[in-house]
C-alpha cells in the first residue's frame, strides 16, 4: 500500500506541473484563446477533422515544444500536419483535402479498400502500420506472380492475334482487370498501347505482300478498308453510347450470343478449310513455288508499286484518319449542344467518306478481281454491315475488329487477305486511340513499355510461324483457327468479367434497368468493368466522338 501511495503522489505531482505549465502558457498568450477549452475549435478557415465514426480524434503525437513561442496549433492544424485522414471532403475537393494517399468516401477522407478506389495509376496497399493507402503503381518495385502470369498470357494472346490479324484487346483488358487489379480507365489505354505495337508490326510486314492468287493486287484490300472503316467507326461510337445507358445483364447476354455465333462460324470454317487442305496435300504437288523456302520479310519496293496503283483509296483512308483525329481532339461537355453537334458532324463525315469510297471503288471496278464483288447493292449493304459490327463492338466493350475478322471471312475474302485487311482496321483505330490517350496523360509508361516490348516480340514470332505454315505447309486454315481462338478467349474472359459485374450489382442492390445518359455519365458508385470501359471511352474521347474502338 505504501508503494502504491508513493506512486500516486508522483503521478499527481507530474500532472500538477503539466497543468501549471499549461496555465502559464495560456496566461502568457501562448495558447490560442479561441481553442481553449471549447470543442470543436472555432477556426472555420481550415476544414474540420471528422473521425469516421463521427467523434473528434487527435492524430499522432505532435511536438508542442517548438510551438511555445508562437502559440499551440489547433486540432485542425495538428491533423493537417500529421496527414489528410479524417478531413471533410467532396467530389470537387477530394484531391486537395485527401491528397493521393486517401479517398473521399461519405464526405470524409478515409483509407482505400480496393485499388479501383484510388485514382488513375495508383493502387491500394497496406502500410507497415496496417493502414491502407493509395500508392503510385510501380511494376519494378512491386513485381509479383500476377505480373509474371499476366505477361505470359499476353504473349500467348499476341502470338494468336498476329496470326489472326486482330488486336487482342478483348483478352488484354480482362487480364489487366482480373490479374493486375487495374481500373478500366487504366487498362484500356494500356491495352491500346499493346494493340498499336502489334498492329504496327503487322502492317510493316503486310504492306509489301501481294494477294495469294492475284499478284497484281496487294494482300491488304484497300477497297474494303475505304468502304467499311467509316461505317465501322460510326457504329462503334453509337455502340459506346448504348453501352453506358444499358444494364449490365443485357450487355453480358448480347456478348454471349454475339461471340458464341462468331466462334461457331469461324471454328466451323477453320475446321472445314483444314480438311480441304489435308485432302489436297494427299495429292502430289507438281513443282514448288520459289517462295516456299523464303522467310517473310519487309518489301518496301513492292509496297511503293502497290501504293501507286491504289493511290485513290489510300488518300481517302489517310484523310478519314486525320479527320477523325481532329474530331476527338475537340472536347465537348456530355449531352451539351456542342456534343450533339459534334456527334452529328462525325456521322456526316462517316457518310461522306463512304460515298467518296464508293465512287473510287466503282471507277476501278475492273481492277478489283480477287477482292469483294462491288455492285450498287453491295456498295450499300457492306457499309451497313460494318455499322452493325462496330455497334456490337462498342456496345459489348470488345471493339469492332473482333467482329470484322469473322465478317470478312463470311463475305468471301481469302483468309490471308482477311488477316491483312483486319490488321489495317486495327492499326487505324488503335493508333488514334493511343495518340489521344498520350495527349490526355493516361499512359502508364513503365507498364506500357514492358508489355508492348513483349507484344512486339510475340507478334514477330506469330507472323513468322503463320508465314511458315502458308509457304511450306500450304495451309491457310491456321489463320481462321487463330481467329476462332481469339474469339473464344474474348468470350471466356469478357463473360467472366461481366458475370462478376452482374453479381456485384445484385449484391449491392444496383438498378438493373436502363439509365438516362446524363445519369450514366456520372457513374456514381462502381458501375462495373464493362460499364467502366464505356466510361473510359466516353471520358477520354470527347464524349465518344471517335472513329476508333477502345478495344479492337
Amino acid at each position: 500500500m505504501a508503494q502504491l501511495s508513493g506512486l500516486s503522489l508522483i503521478v499527481a505531482a507530474g500532472l500538477g506541473r503539466i497543468c501549471l505549465a499549461v496555465a502559464v502558457d495560456r496566461d502568457a498568450g501562448h495558447w490560442p484563446v479561441d481553442s481553449w477549452p471549447a470543442w470543436p475549435p472555432v477556426n472555420r478557415n481550415v476544414s474540420k477533422i471528422v473521425h469516421p465514426w463521427g467523434t473528434p480524434h487527435l492524430w499522432g503525437f505532435p511536438d508542442y515544444a517548438k510551438d511555445l513561442d508562437k502559440g499551440l496549433k489547433t486540432w485542425e492544424e495538428l491533423a493537417r500536419q500529421h496527414g489528410h485522414l479524417g478531413r471533410e471532403c467532396n467530389a470537387e475537393t477530394e484531391r486537395k483535402a485527401c491528397g493521393h494517399e486517401f479517398i473521399c468516401k461519405g464526405g470524409t477522407c478515409r483509407e482505400c479498400s480496393l485499388s479501383r478506389d484510388c485514382g488513375d495509376q495508383f493502387r491500394c496497399k497496406a502500410a507497415k502500420n496496417g493502414r491502407r493507402h493509395c500508392v503510385p503503381r510501380d511494376p519494378v518495385n512491386e513485381w509479383t506472380w500476377r505480373e509474371v502470369l499476366c505477361t505470359v498470357l499476353i504473349v500467348a494472346t499476341a502470338v494468336l492475334s498476329a496470326a489472326a490479324g486482330m488486336g487482342g484487346g478483348g483478352v488484354y483488358v480482362p487480364l489487366l482487370l482480373l490479374l493486375l487489379g487495374l481500373s478500366a480507365k487504366e487498362a484500356v489505354p494500356l491495352s491500346q498501347a499493346m494493340i498499336v505495337g502489334g498492329a504496327s508490326i503487322n502492317i510493316i510486314m503486310f504492306c509489301g505482300d501481294r494477294h495469294p492468287h492475284y499478284p497484281q493486287r496487294p494482300k491488304i484490300d484497300y477497297d474494303v478498308v475505304v468502304m467499311l472503316n467509316p461505317g465501322l467507326s460510326a457504329g462503334v461510337t453509337l455502340g459506346v453510347l448504348a453501352n453506358i445507358v444499358s444494364p449490365q445483364w443485357l450487355i453480358v447476354l448480347v456478348l454471349l450470343v454475339t461471340l458464341a455465333l462468331a466462334l461457331q462460324k469461324s471454328l466451323s470454317k477453320g475446321l472445314q478449310q483444314w480438311r480441304k487442305e489435308s485432302e489436297a496435300l494427299v495429292e502430289p504437288v507438281q513443282g514448288t513455288s520459289e517462295s516456299d523456302g523464303q522467310q517473310k520479310g519487309i518489301d518496301l519496293g513492292s509496297f511503293a508499286k502497290l501504293a501507286g496503283r491504289n493511290r485513290g483509296p489510300l488518300v481517302l483512308i489517310a484523310g478519314c484518319w486525320l479527320a477523325f483525329l481532329v474530331f476527338i481532339m475537340v472536347k465537348a461537355p456530355l449531352c451539351s449542344a456542342l456534343h450533339w453537334a459534334q456527334l452529328a458532324g462525325l456521322m456526316a463525315a462517316c457518310w461522306a467518306f463512304t460515298e467518296a469510297g464508293a465512287k473510287a471503288v466503282s471507277e476501278q471496278a475492273s481492277l478489283s478481281e480477287g477482292g469483294l464483288t462491288w455492285t450498287p447493292q453491295t456498295l450499300r449493304l457492306y457499309p451497313l454491315l460494318a455499322v452493325v459490327a462496330g455497334f456490337l463492338g462498342g456496345f459489348l466493350g470488345i471493339g469492332g475488329g473482333i467482329i470484322m475478322g469473322p465478317l470478312l471471312l463470311e463475305l468471301g475474302l481469302p483468309p490471308e487477305v482477311g488477316q491483312a485487311t483486319t490488321a489495317m482496321f486495327v492499326f487505324l483505330s488503335s493508333s488514334i486511340a493511343t495518340i489521344h490517350f498520350m495527349i490526355l496523360g493516361k499512359a502508364m509508361p513503365a507498364y506500357a513499355l514492358w508489355f508492348t516490348i513483349w507484344v512486339l516480340v510475340a507478334t514477330i514470332a506469330g507472323q513468322t510461324a503463320i508465314d511458315y505454315m502458308l509457304r511450306r505447309l500450304r495451309r491457310s486454315s491456321p489463320i481462321i483457327l487463330s481467329i476462332a481462338a481469339i474469339v473464344a478467349g474474348s468470350l471466356v474472359m469478357m463473360t467472366v468479367v461481366g458475370v462478376l459485374d452482374v453479381a456485384t450489382d445484385l449484391r449491392r442492390g444496383a438498378d438493373m434497368g436502363f439509365v438516362p445518359i446524363t445519369s450514366a455519365s456520372s457513374f456514381s458508385g462502381d458501375p462495373g468493368p464493362l460499364r467502366r470501359q464505356g466510361a473510359a471511352r466516353m471520358s477520354s474521347r470527347a464524349s465518344c466522338s471517335s472513329c476508333s474502338e477502345a478495344l479492337t
